[in-house]
């Protein structure tokens, strides 16, 4: 019994891995933050209640082994649950923590250590896209010299979750795990790979408006790609937003004005999307495409999929250099 008790604690540990020379740390009302070496000891004491654990995610040189996106307020259900949708159309498994608050945090795990930069911008996006706003950890790109950054509070507090908190649950009922060690060991993890490719296909790589990004964003010389044409023709219940997001991007990358581009979703979500999405929402989804710099088409979103042609340029681009890679491993 011990032994096992000693290897879910090295398992919780391994998950939720940050900075190994010093923890946030809770007992009683004090907070402090300790600069010494974080131990297995600390984490087992958290799960026991004896003490609230909290982790540096950011590591020397900007790395981070997970991403977390902390939701309060009397809207936090309702927000995650946005952002919870829309990381599934991106193929992103997140878990969800009812935290100490109530409020909520969704944890996203890596199976090596990633740019913290790049995480944070996928992340931006996603909330961007949902609509909502979270608290996201690493709350910084990179560590200034001495710093630590912020730290965030673990999951499964001894003694909050005997009162039904930090605890994971089922996003559809929100219902706590039966056996929350056991959920634990089934997350999925991503690879620094897959979040280097959703930087890539969503033009993350810059930060740059669009007055400097116009001419950079045509990665694709010519008429409107056949997925955009198809989405002109208008978009089923569904996926009308997503849609509306990634044709802004296209109108973007062939010049269009963001006036021009509004003004052509407008006339074809009334005139042609069943039924059509409302014209704020509209309005939001072209800000989004413009202002904060976003560039890819969404080729590996599944609602975008489905639009998709073999004929298609950037389609060919990518069967290429897949091509490539399996000839060259």
């Amino acid at each position: 019994m011990r032994r096992e008790r000693s290897g879910e604690v090295k398992a919780f540990a391994s998950l939720f891995h940050g900075r190994q020379d010093a923890f946030g740390l809770m007992q009683g009302e004090k907070i402090m933050a300790v600069r010494r070496p974080v131990t297995l000891l600390h984490y087992r004491l958290h799960l026991e209640g004896k003490l609230r654990l909290g982790i540096y995610p950011l590591l020397p040189g900007g790395m981070t082994h997970f991403l977390a996106l902390d939701f309060d307020g009397s809207l936090a259900e309702e927000s995650a649950f946005e952002a919870f949708t829309c990381t599934l159309h991106f193929g992103l498994p997140l878990a969800w923590e009812i935290s100490k608050s109530r409020g909520v945090h969704l944890w996203l795990f890596f199976s090596a250590p990633v740019s913290a930069r790049a995480a944070r911008r996928v992340a931006r996006m996603l909330l961007e896209e949902a609509g909502v706003q979270a608290e996201i950890f690493p709350k910084q790109d990179a560590l200034p010299e001495g710093g630590l950054g912020n730290f965030i509070w673990l999951p499964l507090s001894g003694g909050s979750v005997r009162q039904g908190r930090t605890l994971f649950v089922d996003p559809t009922h929100l219902l706590p795990h039966p056996d929350q060690r056991k959920y634990l060991s089934t997350i999925e993890k991503i690879s620094p790979e897959k979040l280097a490719q959703l930087v890539d296909l969503n033009g993350l790589k810059e930060d740059e408006t669009v007055h400097h990004r116009t001419e950079k964003t045509r990665i694709f010389s010519g008429d409107l790609l056949p997925c955009a044409k198809r989405m002109l023709e208008g978009v089923e219940e569904g996926c009308r937003d997503m849609a509306a997001f990634r044709l802004a991007i296209h109108l973007k990358s062939r010049g269009y004005s963001i006036e021009e581009t509004e003004r052509l979703l407008q006339e074809g979500n009334a005139t042609k999307n069943r039924p059509p999405l409302a014209a704020r929402v509209i309005s939001a989804k072209v800000r989004s495409a413009y202002l904060r710099g976003y560039s890819g088409y969404g080729c590996e979103d599944p609602l975008i999929i489905p639009f998709c042609e073999e004929s298609c340029p950037i389609k060919q681009k990518m069967l290429t250099a897949l091509y490539v890679a399996e000839e060259n491993p």
